[in-house]
């Protein structure tokens, strides 16, 4: 609330439950330690609940980053004129805003801390950034921010009719200076030192001649309530053989306090360590300014540690060597005839050498938010700092090993991804691309321009010789607002082409194919963002763009993203969450015609889930939903033998060319049972449905019932005194439910007659399904495939009716819903012991074993004849932490029905390595018998070396190997591989180059070793 002073009338505190609503003619913003900052002029008016201030000028704090679900906290300090003071008005609850108010304050100036649960509006032209002075009422507003205003504010107050103000009586005086510095001289070891202090008679100032070693500490003293966030690192300690210090005010002895404003200036000389915050100079000769935190280092070395990696709190630092260092102020430091690097040698393996580089180390206290106060070390005590660090330097070279290897004139980094200019290399060759050499550059590097906190730019250029060459640029993000729109956002954007000169080479009877386009490639972009303030507070906001050139491109040139990626869209969805209940609105549209896509121009959906009424006694489901849908199904390609190896091209039953509007509402009704030790729900699910087109191009509508009771049953026993060191046991839980769902679905319409407006399969697996309606493919279908019809057995909506995808409100697709009678049961099972040092000790799974099964009464309707299907089962025993023997199962009894089984054992050491050895059986329309075995390795300090293996005993014979060897330098990351793979008939060559330091490794990805930085187990 806004100060007092005595005998004041204070308005009512405004209503949290209202937003905050803030007007204003102009803005001016930049960011103070943990605040954003405005400065708004020109008819400022915030408003909240019955609340109105108003005001000529008004300075605005608000957090950087506010905890999300907690109240929005705003920090106001507003000035008036003589002519047109700060008035604070209240008007009665729902009157409008020119009804006179009921109370009216007003004062030269007004500062109070607001609070809103709901939004903060700004209404102002979009904010300009401040200039190089900080304006007038900003340093004001920052010392009434920090409680050490220079006077109390006298408020007035008027009720409605009053021309004279009422003043009160003058409230005490508080000290003017916002701070002193405390300085302190030790002897730097128990030698002793000799100190000769005389005055300067001309400048008022105290000289200190100091020799035979000295150490001397520079604490800043806050005014009492000083944010400890606000300011630069204000403490310093240094130690050297020799110094100078001329200080000014009240100096005198080997300790005394300054006002922040005084003179201390120290000159030193010999074996010099200079500690500010967790920042070290070392040097020989050096001068240094307190007050203006500036200085002269010569023969320095400034070493600053790296950031934390993934939560890592990495040992290795960023280390700034110069002939001379000229620190300009208290972040930045122009270094000439310069050497960076993070290498903790002294004779650096890779440094970038420039003719100047200007280094800038911005360090803020970490705060705890808990107390308010800067966090600290628990046992050292001292206080964490944050960095951002960036480096920008003219006339460049990379070195490694001191052999130059890149020139660029000019260059701007972020020292947390401190790689330079290359950010990956690769060199290779096989029978796909030919020799291969691929190249990532940073290019806000190459530009000389400084990257936002949170943005990557690269550029990506590749040359396959049997292909061509391939050019694009990727962007990615982390940031706290987007467009103007607050809120984490998160997103990437990638091009790539190529113009093809080869064939694609696709696996199995599809190794020499005839790409549909000769300049081919892909644009993509994907964002989201969670927006915190304006219009779309509380809104999850996300977009994607997904071009791609050709149906075959993808699997050609990014198959991983093919594989296990979902299908690249492109379209928008805006999502909001409140409570148990959700709204989401969407649009998309069809950029790729060779793929089947529904359009939905636009699509609203409503979510509430486990909403309770009639005295908690029941328990509502529902979603509704609401578009206009337009299948567009996937054209054929011009010549299917040669662009996809194929005799033709074959829709699928499900797929047709129609569109029309869709509405569905669908509820369930829980009746939660107390029958403990049993829980028992019975429930009912119903649905209306409506499609404006069928497969048929006619309308239908739809309606049907799943009714039934769900029940489940808990055991569990425990036996402290079992206890075995071979299986690792101490003390053994065995915790067990069994559950059951025995249900009846009664539909109006059978599912065969709806196109799959919400597809079941991503775009990889409907091309693969695709291929099996050619015998050449697939020999053991024949017969189930034909053209225009999929038998039953393998068709994947079938399955998914089986499976139960009717009985969720929540279900992924609205169509796929057909009569049936079903009881499914399970039982999950966890034996647990404890594992880890005496009084420590942790609960962990020992073995765990889940398994179910379905029963059909009705089996000739519903599972083709058989009464039990969808047998499953999921074994892991975890005899150690770190060594697990695993299996798992799966059946249907009816005839073509699949049949797997496998098992395996994994043994795991995240800085070492991993194994794994696993064997499956496949039986049913194809048969297999796959031996995997997968190897990663930690040889040595400098050493991993992976292979991996994959035999089919059954038709297909060898599959495909893999093997890598890499060495771990201190700055570089080099492999070398060879890959097979049989399908494809290829055999590649791979060579690889990564920097080490960056936070994400290709290597730690790939075989899921930690390789941390050099220097995190200290030097190497």
């Amino acid at each position: 609330m806004a100060a007092q002073a005595w005998g004041d009338v204070q308005m009512p505190t405004p209503d949290p439950s209202a937003a905050i609503e803030i007007d204003a003619g102009g803005a001016t913003q930049w960011v103070e330690g943990a605040y954003n900052v405005r400065l708004l002029s020109r008819g400022v008016k915030i408003t909240q609940g019955a609340t109105t201030i108003e005001a000529d000028q008004a300075v605005v704090f608000t957090d950087i980053a506010p905890r999300l679900g907690d109240p929005r906290r705003v920090i106001v300090y507003a000035e008036g004129t003589a002519e047109s003071p700060v008035v604070e008005k209240l008007r009665k609850p729902g009157a409008e805003p020119a009804d006179a108010p009921v109370a009216r304050q007003q004062s030269p100036n007004w500062y109070a801390t607001l609070v809103t649960e709901v939004s903060v509006e700004w209404r102002s032209p979009p904010p300009s950034p401040r200039g190089e002075a900080l304006p007038e009422i900003a340093s004001r507003a920052l010392t009434r921010l920090r409680k050490v205003d220079s006077e109390v504010q006298v408020a007035q107050f008027a009720a409605p009719g009053f021309a004279t103000p009422l003043a009160p009586p003058p409230g005490p005086e508080l000290p003017t200076q916002p701070g002193f510095r405390q300085v302190e001289i030790f002897r730097r070891s128990a030698v002793g030192s000799n100190i000769l202090i005389e005055p300067d008679q001309m400048t008022g100032e105290t000289v200190y001649l100091i020799s035979e070693g000295i150490n001397i500490v520079v604490k800043g003293i806050n005014a009492a309530g000083l944010p400890d966030i606000l300011g630069d690192v204000e403490g310093f300690d240094l130690e050297t053989d020799r110094a100078v210090v001329w200080a000014g005010g009240a100096a005198g002895g080997t300790s005394f306090q300054q006002q922040r404003g005084d003179p201390l200036e120290i000159y030193m000389e010999g074996n010099i360590v200079f500690r500010q915050g967790d920042r070290t100079v070392y040097a020989d000769r050096m001068y240094y300014d307190v007050r203006t935190r500036s200085g002269v280092v010569l023969n320095a070395e400034l070493q600053t540690p790296l950031p934390d990696l993934n939560g890592k709190s990495i040992r290795g630092l960023v280390r700034l060597k110069a002939g001379m260092i000229r620190q300009l102020d208290a972040n930045r430091f122009v270094a000439t005839d310069a050497l960076i690097t993070s290498s903790r040698l002294e004779v650096p393996s890779y440094h970038i050498g420039a003719d100047t580089i200007t280094f800038e180390d911005k360090q803020r206290p970490v705060m705890n938010p808990l107390t308010g106060r800067q966090a600290r070390v628990a046992a050292t005590g001292e206080g964490v700092f944050e960095h951002e660090r960036t480096a920008s330097a003219i006339g460049n070279k990379v070195y490694v090993n001191q052999v130059p290897v890149f020139y660029w004139p000019t260059i701007t980094t972020n020292l947390e991804e401190p790689a330079y200019y290359i950010r990956g290399l690769n060199v290779g060759n096989d029978s796909i691309y030919g020799f291969q050499l691929s190249v990532d550059l940073d290019l806000y590097q190459l530009l000389g321009a400084r990257a936002p906190d949170g943005h990557a730019w690269e550029l990506n250029l590749d040359y396959l010789g049997d292909r061509g060459l391939g050019h694009g640029t990727s962007y990615s993000y982390v940031d706290d607002s987007f467009l103007g729109h607050n809120g984490p956002v998160v997103g990437r954007a990638d091009f790539w082409a190529i113009d093809d000169s080869g064939l694609d080479n696709l696996g199995f009877l599809r190794r020499a194919l005839v790409p549909e386009a000769g300049y081919r490639g892909r644009a993509y972009w994907n964002h989201r963002q969670h927006v915190t303030d304006g219009l779309l507070e509380g809104w999850i906001a996300q977009a994607e763009v997904g071009w791609i050139s050709d149906r075959t491109f993808l699997e050609q040139y990014y198959e991983s993203e093919w594989d296990e990626n979902k299908d690249q869209t492109t379209g928008a969805r805006f999502r909001r969450l409140s409570g148990n209940q959700s709204v989401s609105i969407e649009a998309n549209a069809q950029l790729n015609e060779f793929f089947t896509q529904t359009q939905w121009l636009p699509r609203l959906d409503h979510w509430i889930m486990g909403q309770e009424f009639l005295g908690d006694s029941m328990t509502w489901y529902g979603h509704t939903s609401i578009g206009y849908a337009d299948l567009d199904v996937a054209t054929a390609p011009a010549d299917p033998a040669a662009s996809l190896g194929l005799a033709n091209y074959t829709a699928f039953p499900w797929e047709a060319d129609v569109s029309g509007e869709r509405f569905l509402t669908r509820h369930e009704i829980d009746l939660p049972i107390d029958a403990d030790p049993f829980k028992i729900v019975p429930y009912a699910l119903g649905e209306f449905a409506h499609w404006g087109e069928d497969l048929t191009g006619q309308d239908v509508q739809r309606t049907y019932v799943h009714t039934g009771v769900r029940a489940s049953i808990p055991f569990w026993a425990a036996n402290p005194s079992i206890r075995d060191p071979l299986f690792n046991l101490h003390g053994l839980a065995h915790k067990v439910v069994f559950d059951a769902e025995l249900s009846y679905t009664d539909a109006s319409e059978n599912f065969d007659r709806f196109p799959l407006y919400d597809e079941l399969e991503d775009n990889s697996l409907e091309e693969q399904r695709r291929r099996y309606f050619d015998p050449l493919f697939a020999p053991g279908l024949a017969g189930l495939y034909s053209a225009g019809t999929i038998n039953p057995r393998v068709d994947p909506r079938v399955y998914a009716i089986r499976s139960g995808i009717h009985g969720w409100v929540a279900s992924p697709s609205a169509e796929l819903v057909e009569d049936q009678m079903a009881m499914r049961v399970g039982m999950r099972h966890r034996l647990q012991t404890k594992r880890g040092l005496p009084g420590q000790e942790r609960i962990v799974d020992w073995l765990t074993f889940d398994s179910n099964a379905t029963w059909f009464p009705d089996d000739t309707r519903d599972n083709f004849g058989e009464p039990f299907g969808l047998l499953d089962y999921d074994m892991r025993w975890h005899l150690g932490d770190r060594f697990t023997i695993l299996s798992d199962g799966f059946a249907d009894t009816f005839a073509d029905g699949l049949r797997t089984v496998s098992g395996g054992v994994q043994l795991n050491r995240p800085t070492i390595g991993n194994i794994y050895v696993g064997y499956r059986t496949v039986r049913g329309p194809f048969s297999a018998d796959l031996i995997t075995a997968t190897i990663n390795y930690r040889m040595s300090p400098k050493w991993i070396g992976s292979a991996s293996t994959v035999l089919d005993f059954s038709e297909a014979g060898n599959i495909g190997q893999s093997f890598m060897i890499s060495r771990l330098g201190e700055a570089l990351i080099t492999s070398i591989g060879v890959n097979v793979d049989e399908s494809k008939g290829n055999v590649g060559f791979n060579f690889a180059i990564e920097p080490r330091f960056l936070p994400s490794l290709a290597i730690t990805r790939r075989t899921g070793i930690d390789v941390p930085p050099a220097g995190y187990y200290g030097l190497e």
